[in-house]
């Protein structure tokens, strides 16, 4: 028998304008509340964490989810993976030895 994925919904604030909002979740099932004229609040539902993660990531703006908790930690931990990241690129950089200019 074929079980269906779980299907998680989901509440986010974005920090854009919900005029601009509609014009960026395109293809993404929900709605789009305003909350004031910089920011919206999308309620919204998924298949897979993983898809909807994407999803927010290409609207490129700041955003916080107030749920399902599953998704904060989702994204959360990619953030800091990243941040993490590019933290290493940094210090190692930093760290690499440099070849004078008398060489």
């Amino acid at each position: 028998m074929h079980q269906l994925a779980p299907t998680y919904r989901a509440t986010v604030t974005l920090g854009i304008a919900a005029e601009e909002a509609l014009t960026r979740v395109h293809g993404v099932p929900g709605d789009v509340e305003p909350i004031d004229e910089r920011s919206c609040r999308l309620h919204t539902h998924t298949d897979t964490l993983e898809w909807l993660a994407f999803r927010l990531a290409l609207l490129d703006c700041e955003f916080a989810v107030h749920e399902p908790p599953e998704l904060a930690t989702y994204v959360g931990a990619r953030q800091v993976a990243r941040r993490g990241g590019a933290a290493l690129r940094v210090v190692v950089a930093l760290a690499a030895p440099r070849e004078s200019a008398s060489s």
